[in-house]
């Protein structure tokens, strides 16, 4: 690698780092975004309660990865009625907000499916404790996609 594209990378970096610095200094200091994520989190701990008992209760009966897409299910549903009418006030049904709410969980399912799969398969841990751990990640990821592209245009509507 020569200087020029060492030097390149390092301002792209660097670029990168200041407008996440300023993005995260704008969504603290916003009050609509302090207080969709505070009620994100309270929806989340609820759903965290559904989805994780639905899993609890399955995991028992069916093969670990089953259990998690029924209770991934459940949960998407319980949380897109509660974040579409409660943390960002989106009233309009709209078909396109629902597709969207969905692709942002199916990326999350497939996060941790993946590394549910890492933890109880190649580390071996058990699969109740490994999603326990893996739920905080799930939540931020969750959290940023409705709100920066599913629920977008109700950001400042709090």
């Amino acid at each position: 690698m020569d200087n020029t594209m060492v030097s390149s990378m390092l301002l792209k970096v660097s670029l990168l780092l200041k407008k996440t610095q300023l993005f995260l200094r704008n969504f603290f200091l916003d009050p609509a975004s302090c207080t969709q994520i505070f009620k994100f989190c309270g929806v989340g701990i609820l759903n965290t309660v559904v989805g994780y008992g639905v899993f609890f209760l399955l995991v028992n009966y069916l093969f670990y990865l089953l259990a998690l897409l029924i209770a991934h299910i459940t949960g998407v549903i319980h949380s897109f009625l509660w974040n579409k009418y409660w943390v960002f006030k989106s009233k309009k049904i709209n078909l396109w907000e629902f597709i969207k709410f969905n692709v942002i969980y199916a990326v999350v399912f497939f996060v941790n499916a993946v590394a549910l799969f890492v933890c109880v398969d190649r580390i071996h841990a058990d699969p109740k404790l490994a999603q326990l751990l893996l739920l905080p990640i799930i939540t931020v990821v969750s959290f940023f996609g409705q709100k920066l592209w599913t629920f977008k245009g109700k950001v400042r509507e709090n």
